[in-house]
């Protein structure tokens, strides 16, 4: 040991056997790592008899009876040239008495920023190239959807995330969506179950269970993959079942239906679907759930252009009586995936007409079909003199009249206001003569 080692270890002796120097050297740290350098001043509060003593013995100064004490880096400088360890710098004083080095912020975030790009890079190293791999490229350069996600778990456990990133970038390449096959309108790729999927690409089917990273990474990557998807902020269950079916992926393939009544439909080969055909000859409503929509290229409807959408079961069971030959759908008091599949599968010259309930939540049901079929749906006797004429005494809540702050459509804001004056909704079954006595395509009365 030289002479200037023997005289730093004496140095850091005589610190740490006087214990009110560690409030001193805290302080003088975190201001090292707020400026990148030693200076600046900092201030010792609440001191007591023998924090005067230690401090007042190296300062050469009285602080006697002094409830706190401003300390500056040039004052300490100073003292330090003025005793025996005259020739240390306070850099390595600081360091030997911590035992590690002084690093300033911005030097820490660099250095932070470093191994986060270590270990990104070494994660797209070993991932085959494909969309995945694009994705995951593309989130980190533009910090686009997803990257939230992954910032947060890589701060909170790295080897969990690159575990589960890993898996997720490997099943990409497997979805439905990605099949080389030719796509045609009537051959488009199968559908398979999220469990399925996940079991043969990971191994566990409740890989991609809802709430779990892998669900979370995945929504992402799928919201940057399909058409559309990054307009997609937070999704309801409904709307990420659908982001799912885009991808060839059912969350859940029979509990999500529609009831369906005077439809022709074609399988992905172009044939006609026997089964659907067989409950139009019979003249009987058909109940389709995901995985009967999945077998099929596209649907008609038996007479008209027409599509007419109602709610209710009931009003829906009335109109198939009295107009056998049209093509009429019920969403059963919501629109599902398994319904907006259906729509999907009509061709872009049929129009659909929607009739709902007067309540905050059918005003929100008629705005999203809007929002997705445009021009091609038109809102069918959403008028306040109907409202009038059939409100209930059924009090809508404040909760529900809440959702009503997100109803912008130009076409639905009388009806609106009309609510928010009465509170108070109206329902299908009770307008049920309305919708016998004019159907809605050209105002043609019956």
């Amino acid at each position: 040991m030289d002479k200037h080692e023997e005289l730093l270890e004496e140095c850091i002796s005589y610190f740490k056997e006087r214990k009110s120097y560690d409030k001193l050297f805290l302080k003088i740290r975190e201001k090292y790592v707020s400026l990148g350098r030693f200076g600046g001043t900092v201030t010792l509060k609440g001191l007591e008899t023998e924090d005067w003593r230690q401090l007042g013995g190296f300062f050469q100064k009285d602080f006697a009876g002094r409830k706190a004490v401003t300390v500056s880096a040039a004052s300490m400088e100073k003292a330090l040239g003025s005793s025996r360890f005259a020739g240390l710098e306070w850099e390595e004083i600081l360091q030997a008495y911590f035992g590690e080095p002084l690093i300033s912020q911005k030097e820490r975030k660099l250095s932070q920023q470093q191994e986060k790009e270590r270990y990104f890079n070494a994660i797209l190293e070993t991932t085959a190239p494909g969309p995945g791999k694009v994705w995951l490229e593309m989130i980190l350069r533009t910090q686009g959807e997803g990257n939230l996600l992954l910032m947060k778990n890589y701060k909170e456990n790295p080897d969990f995330l690159r575990r589960v990133l890993k898996q997720v970038l490997k099943a990409v390449l497997q979805l439905p969506l990605f099949r080389e096959e030719k796509q045609t309108a009537f051959r488009q790729p199968e559908k398979i179950l999220l469990a399925v999927f996940a079991a043969g690409t990971t191994g566990d089917p409740h890989f991609f269970d809802a709430g779990t990273l892998a669900e979370q990474l995945l929504i992402a990557f799928l919201k940057s993959a399909l058409p559309g998807g990054d307009k997609r902020k937070r999704l309801c269950a409904e709307d990420k079942a659908s982001l799912f079916y885009e991808a060839g992926l059912l969350i859940d393939e029979l509990s999500n239906y529609t009831l369906a009544y005077g439809i022709h439909a074609w399988a992905r080969d172009g044939k006609v679907h026997e089964g659907v055909e067989g409950f139009w000859m019979r003249r009987e409503p058909v109940l389709l759930t995901l995985m009967n929509l999945g077998s099929l290229g596209s649907v008609g409807t038996v007479g008209k252009k027409n599509v007419y959408i109602v709610e209710n079961p009931a009003v829906f069971s009335t109109l198939i009586r009295q107009w056998g030959n049209e093509t009429i759908l019920c969403g059963n008091g919501q629109i599902r995936l398994a319904t907006l599949t259906l729509l999907d599968l009509f061709d872009d010259e049929t129009i659909f007409y929607y009739a709902g309930d007067f309540d905050p939540e059918g005003l929100q049901i008629a705005q999203r079909l809007k929002e997705r079929y445009q021009n091609r749906l038109q809102l069918w006797n959403y008028r306040k003199e109907y409202y009038e004429k059939y409100k209930s005494e059924v009090e809508i809540t404040e909760r529900s009249l809440k959702k009503l702050d997100k109803i912008y459509l130009e076409e639905l804001q009388e009806m609106k206001s009309a609510l928010l004056k009465e509170k108070k909704a109206a329902y299908q079954e009770a307008m049920l003569r309305e919708y016998l006595l004019e159907k809605p395509d050209d105002g043609i009365q019956v």
